[in-house]
């Protein structure tokens, strides 16, 4: 049987508000009812004390008498002088109907009822009960027991229990009415804790039917606000994911048909003897295919670093030796381009952990793209840290623009102009840069280069 959240919750707060109330309720009338036995008992107490001097006279000269004869009248002396009325007499008249109001039974030292103005019906008491007064003849010898009001055993209550046992129920159906005003304020609580999880629950249908712009409010400053928050940012990043992965699809279509259209183009124009099959053509039909192949490697180093499967392969090495590694195999390239490379190394080893063939894939991407633009010069510094080490590349090319300098690290972008497809690369190179360097738990920037003018890009790497 499955229950709603909202019953559960009310379910949850009625048990506890009924517990609370019954605990409550329960524990103070059995606390009230113990504080006034206790009380009822010492005052009773007190006043058979007060009485135990008189009566035990009584006891003592028309006890056996009384018993024998009037069992359930007053004792017969009891009337005037300094008697039990006799003292009543000295009281106002509200003491003297309290007084009153107390049953007394009366018994000798074999617990035989001499005496019994409650109607308690039994001949005799049990000889050994501690709640008794005792009664003293003239030579203070004891005589016999007094059992007044709460001291009696077994005797009906008296009437103001019954006064106790309405309040018991007054408090009880206060206790209703307020469990009552409880449950609707639960369900005004469980109200505002379900309606935000209902709209999160209708924008989750949403986002499963593929409508990625579902939002929720998010106003709340408490945990149900930070989870439509934090439901915002997911939909708002697979939108940013799937705006990207329907631009990388485009964008990938596009590259790839310009290297394919020129092929296909060339050579329907050598079949039709246009251009001639030779040596240059061919040529040309080279540059083109070794440009789609370039496309499709960064295209699958791309897809490695965004499956879940991507796993890097670590082992220390030093960053410096990696770096001339890769100066010097591009030595030829550089020659030609007539452009100088300059290396500078500050501060200790640059022992570094991290996965050598993606760091160099890194190197030789950064190396690439300073090459393309520069116009003399390529500055590589590195800076070791005590726990990061920090890369600069720099050239003295045109530079990039400030507007442009988060974005030369998507998919496809290049700055018009000075950074063209005619000028070499795919637009891919920054960007497997940056998700390497992400990959190592580091950070890649671009700005601009103090030194010689042109553009600086920026690695910063941990050391392990």
């Amino acid at each position: 049987m499955r229950f709603s959240l909202r019953g559960k919750i009310l379910g949850s707060f009625a048990l506890v508000v009924l517990l609370a109330l019954s605990a409550a309720v329960g524990t103070g009338n059995l606390l009230t009812r113990n504080r006034y036995d206790n009380f009822a008992f010492e005052r009773d107490f007190m006043r058979a004390k007060w009485l135990s001097k008189e009566l035990g006279e009584w006891t003592a000269k028309f006890g056996e008498d009384a018993e024998r004869e009037k069992r359930y009248s007053l004792p017969p002396h009891i009337g005037g002088g300094m008697g039990m009325m006799g003292m009543m007499g000295m009281m106002d008249k509200e003491t003297q109907r309290d007084w009153t109001s107390s049953h007394i039974v009366i018994t000798d030292l074999s617990g035989r009822v001499l005496y019994d103005d409650a109607d308690y019906g039994r001949r005799k008491l049990a000889p050994d009960n501690p709640k008794r007064v005792p009664l003293y003849d003239e030579n203070n010898a004891e005589i016999g027991y007094l059992y007044m009001g709460q001291m009696i055993p077994g005797l009906q209550r008296p009437p103001e229990l019954l006064v106790l046992q309405r309040a018991g129920v007054i408090s009880w159906f206060a206790a209703l009415l307020i469990f009552v005003f409880a449950m609707f304020l639960g369900l005004i609580i469980a109200e505002n804790i379900v309606r935000p999880i209902a709209v999160l629950n209708q924008a989750l249908r949403k986002v499963e039917e593929g409508n990625l712009n579902a939002r929720v409010p998010g106003k709340r400053r408490d945990e149900l606000g930070d989870l439509s928050r934090g439901f915002n940012n997911m939909t708002a990043s697979l939108e940013h994911a799937a705006d990207q992965r329907r631009r990388l699809i485009a964008d990938s279509a596009h590259e790839l048909r310009t290297p394919i259209s020129l092929i296909q183009a060339r050579i329907e124009m050598m079949e039709e003897g246009v251009y001639p099959l030779n040596i240059d053509g061919l040529a040309a039909l080279s540059t083109e295919s070794k440009r789609l192949a370039a496309l499709v490697d960064e295209l699958r180093i791309l897809s490695e670093f965004e499956s879940s499967e991507s796993t890097l392969e670590r082992e220390f090495f030093s960053l410096e030796a990696l770096i001339h590694e890769v100066v010097e195999a591009a030595e030829p390239g550089i020659h030609q381009l007539d452009i100088a490379i300059e290396t500078r190394f500050l501060g200790g080893q640059s022992e570094v952990s991290a996965d050598k063939g993606k760091i160099r894939g890194l190197l030789v991407n950064l190396l690439s793209n300073a090459l393309r633009y520069a116009k003399s010069r390529v500055l590589f510094s590195l800076r070791v840290g005590e726990d990061s080490l920090k890369l600069h590349v720099e050239d003295d090319g045109p530079g990039i623009a400030v507007e442009n300098q988060e974005r030369v690290f998507e998919r496809y972008f290049r700055v018009d102009k000075s950074r063209s497809r005619d000028s070499g690369g795919v637009g891919l190179g920054l960007s497997i840069c940056r998700e390497i360097a992400r990959a190592h738990d580091g950070s890649i920037d671009a700005g601009k280069s103090e030194m010689l003018g042109g553009a600086r890009i920026s690695l910063y790497l941990p050391k392990s």
